[in-house]
C-alpha cells in the first residue's frame, strides 16, 4: 500500500491528526468521521451476496453511506474529517516538549526565530549546573546555537535576555500535526492550504 496514513481534519477542514488508516475505518463505521478523499488503493469489495449474506454488514453500511448498496468498494481512506467539533484549548497541561513549544510558539526564546520543534530543545533558564529544575518557569525553548552560546550559564550571565519570562500555562491552543507539503501525499495537499 503507499500510504498508510489518513489526514484528519476538524470541523473547521483543518488538519487535526495522523492516523493509522485503520483506526480511520474504525472510527468512520462508529459514526465519528466521513472519509472525503480516497487513495486508489481497494481494501475490500462487498457485492451483493456477500451484502445479503451479512445483514450486520449492510445496516453499517448503510449508516455509513446513508442509504442501502447493491455493492460497495472500501478503499484506503486518505482525509476524513470529524462529525463532532472538538475543544479549541487544552486544560490541565502536563509538561512536554511539545507543550513547551507550544506555549513558545516554537520560537527560540532568545533570538525569536521560529523553528520546526526538532530544531529546538529544552533550555533550563537557570541551569541544572546551577541548580535549575526542570519545571515550566525554568524550560524554555531555544535553537541549538543560542543554547550552545548560552552554554551552562544564565541569562544575565550569558548577557543573552529572555524574550518571555517562562510560566506554567493553565490552557495551550491545540495545535494540529505540522505536515511538510512537499511531503505529504497529494490527496491532503488541498486540505493543508486552509491551515
Amino acid at each position: 500500500m503507499s500510504y498508510a496514513q489518513t489526514l484528519i481534519l476538524n470541523q473547521h477542514y483543518q488538519p487535526h491528526e495522523i492516523v493509522n488508516y485503520r483506526d480511520a475505518i474504525t472510527r468512520m463505521f462508529s459514526g465519528k468521521l466521513e472519509v472525503i478523499a480516497q487513495y486508489d488503493e481497494i481494501l475490500a469489495h462487498l457485492d451483493r451476496q456477500t451484502l445479503r449474506e451479512f445483514p450486520e454488514l449492510k445496516k453499517a453500511l448503510r449508516q455509513v453511506v446513508g442509504s442501502d448498496v447493491e455493492s460497495f468498494s472500501l478503499k484506503v481512506p486518505a482525509v476524513a474529517v470529524l462529525l463532532r467539533s472538538i475543544r479549541s484549548v487544552k486544560t490541565g497541561v502536563k509538561f512536554s516538549k511539545i507543550n513547551v513549544c507550544l506555549r513558545d510558539r516554537f520560537a527560540c526564546q532568545y533570538c525569536g526565530k521560529v523553528f520546526k520543534m526538532s530544531q529546538l530543545n529544552y533550555d533550563h533558564v537557570v541551569p541544572r549546573a546551577q541548580g535549575g529544575k526542570t519545571v515550566w518557569e525554568n524550560i524554555v525553548m531555544a535553537c541549538y546555537p543560542c543554547n550552545g552560546e548560552k552554554a551552562n550559564r544564565t541569562p544575565a550571565q550569558a548577557n543573552m535576555p529572555l524574550l518571555r519570562v517562562p510560566v506554567k500555562p493553565r490552557t495551550l491552543p491545540m495545535k494540529g500535526p505540522m505536515i511538510n507539503a512537499d511531503e505529504a501525499p497529494e490527496e491532503w495537499v488541498p486540505f493543508l492550504a486552509i491551515a
